[in-house]
């Protein structure tokens, strides 16, 4: 829990005891005197209790009382005495002994109660909470047809709509061509923003007319202020670069402070952050006739430069590198690593200012960001090195830690979390998570590592393994953002390729201490995908390759409600709601009108 909890409020107090009336029909009581009654009983338990204390005998055999056990004869004992004083009490006594009793039990009834009543963690992201859907989500809130709104008169089957941004609660959806055809004719390039409470459109813009040429598809960056966003626009061959008013849905070609002069170079945009943009100039020869590519050979270099986004018109940096470097823009610093021509540098993007990296080896796959750091894993010799960049010092290394080599890492804000082969086995893993042996007597399957690093510091904050079936690969960190609602850790253990009828195990581990905070076994492959205060959802990827939702009590964790399987393209939160986007261009909002907690 780490302290910090939320439970549903406590039940009211009853206003007052009930109060029983002496020879009324409803009395629990018998009036003192009468047969039965409170005196008749405590005389004969006074005369019982005599008895009991002369016996002095354990009474053994058939048909002999058997001797009271020391907790019986004191709860005799004060069984009596109370009797007698409620004998001895006045009708006024009595009553405010009645009342005092209920409110005792009431108070224990209560207690009990809250103690039994679940406890759900406190959310790392508030803002980030969805609804809390308890049962399946059958109601549709509202429907848009967004064929119908933005391309109306295309055939059947032409276009179909993805999510490619989003503004507050709204999204911002992208036509895509489903053929290329003469019957479908271009209906890529269209975009509407959609309420995502009400599912109104509140505009629809047509970006292929703006820029006056065929659009493959489209996303969206939206700027700080969330009044205009940078489109990412895949044209015929290569992408270019336009402008969107958000409030309004107008596009500003922008692609001629871009794009080269040159009619035999293809221009790509490689990189976007919020106040740059990094983009490519290679030649045409690279691509195919559909404009597939580039295809590249080991000694070929390619012409990159930096555009800061309020000035495109400048060239804050320019460089050639070789085709086998990795050159990645973040926020305000271009990394580029590689260990030809000038090795691997990190420049600021707002100066154009190079800065050395005193590291030679390789790096593994591409930078990543984790809070204030960048990381990226270099090759060395008996594994790997994995080095954190400050961002407020480009080329400063803050801290560095040897990883094993097949180590693979997902990172976020929270934990560095490496996973790495702890010991190979087949053909299946049993045992407890986390106990197996060195040896490998009890447990002689494989087993994965799981370790959580400080990004701050590269400090282990925790380790644990998970058992693995030869033939499965683990996968583990965050989804969907490295900022992300949640304030743990998922494994998933899935199967290698086809999924054939097998199952995915997904553990969740607390970010803070690595304790199992949940455990699920599901089809296919899943990732989290969101989370409500009492509820936690999981997007599951199934054998036939349709995905559904999968909702899980975030107290018990039994498994709640789950989608069945459809036809569509997509289902996701648009801010708190959760919505389906049909493969026909539909969209819906579904709600259970069940719902017991609500959003706050």
């Amino acid at each position: 829990m780490n302290g910090r909890s939320w439970q549903p409020e406590r039940p009211g107090r009853p206003s007052a005891a009930w109060e029983a009336r002496g020879g009324s029909s409803g009395s629990p009581t018998t009036l003192p005197g009468r047969p039965g009654g409170p005196s008749a009983d405590a005389d004969a338990d006074a005369d019982a209790d005599a008895r009991d204390e002369s016996d002095g005998v354990e009474s053994t055999g058939a048909g002999r009382r058997a001797g009271p056990s020391p907790l019986r004869t004191f709860g005799g004992r004060t069984g009596g005495a109370l009797r007698r004083v409620w004998a001895r009490a006045s009708r006024a006594r009595r009553l405010g002994l009645t009342v005092g009793a209920v409110a005792a039990v009431t108070a224990l009834v209560v207690g009990a109660g809250l103690a039994m009543q679940p406890r759900y963690d406190a959310p790392a992201r508030p803002a980030m909470l969805v609804d809390d859907l308890r049962g399946e989500p059958t109601t549709t809130v509202w429907r848009t047809d967004l064929s119908a709104a933005s391309t109306p008169g295309t055939p059947a089957g032409c276009t179909y709509y993805l999510r490619v941004g989003g503004v507050g609660d709204d999204a911002i959806m992208s036509a895509q061509s489903a053929e290329l055809s003469d019957r479908c004719g271009g209906s890529g390039g269209r975009l509407v923003r959609v309420d995502g409470e009400t599912g109104d459109v509140i505009w629809s813009a047509n970006v292929a007319t703006a820029l006056g040429r065929a659009v493959r598809s489209v996303s969206v960056t939206p700027d700080d202020d969330g009044r205009a966003g940078t489109l990412t626009v895949e044209v015929d061959t290569g992408s270019t670069l336009a402008r969107l008013d958000l409030d309004t849905g107008e596009v500003t070609d922008r692609s001629a402070t871009v794009e080269s002069s040159d009619a035999e170079e293809v221009t790509r945009i490689e990189g976007l952050s919020s106040s740059s943009v990094l983009v490519s100039h290679q030649p045409r020869s690279r691509f195919g006739a559909d404009g597939t590519g580039p295809t590249t050979d080991d000694d070929d270099l390619t012409r990159f430069e930096l555009h800061p986004l309020d000035d495109l018109d400048t060239v804050s940096w320019r460089g050639d590198e070789p085709s086998q470097a990795t050159v990645t823009l973040f926020d305000d610093e271009l990394y580029v690593l590689t260990t030809a021509g000038d090795g691997s540098r990190v420049i600021d993007a707002a100066t154009g200012a190079v800065h050395p990296v005193p590291i030679d080896d390789d790096a593994y796959g591409w930078p990543e960001k984790a809070g204030d750091h960048v990381l990226v894993a270099f090759a060395a010799v008996d594994g790997q090195r994995l080095v954190a960049f400050s961002q407020d010092d480009p080329g400063a290394i803050d801290w560095s830690t040897d990883i094993p080599g097949d180590a693979s890492l997902i990172v976020s804000d929270r934990c560095v979390t490496v996973t790495a082969t702890a010991r190979s086995g087949d053909p299946v893993v049993e045992g407890p998570r986390g106990a197996g042996d060195d040896d490998g007597q009890d447990d002689p399957g494989g087993r994965v590592s799981v370790t959580c690093l400080s990004p701050s510091t590269g400090e282990s904050r925790w380790t644990t393994t998970v058992p693995v079936r030869s033939g499965q690969t683990v996968q583990s960190g965050w989804n969907p953002l490295p900022d992300s609602a949640f304030d743990q850790v998922q494994v998933s253990v899935s199967p290698s390729s086809a999924f054939g009828d097998e199952t995915s195990t997904v553990t969740t581990f607390d970010a803070d201490d690595g304790h199992v905070a949940f455990t699920a076994t599901m089809p296919g492959y899943s990732a989290p995908l969101a989370r409500g205060r009492t509820t936690v959802y999981q997007l599951v990827f199934g054998v036939d390759g349709r995905s559904s939702v999968v909702a899980f009590d975030g107290h018990s964790h039994r498994e709640l409600w789950r989608t069945s399987p459809t036809d569509a393209l997509d289902i996701g939160f648009w801010g708190p709601h959760l919505v389906v986007t049909g493969q026909d261009g539909v969209v819906r909002r579904l709600d259970d009108p069940t719902a017991v907690a609500d959003r706050g």
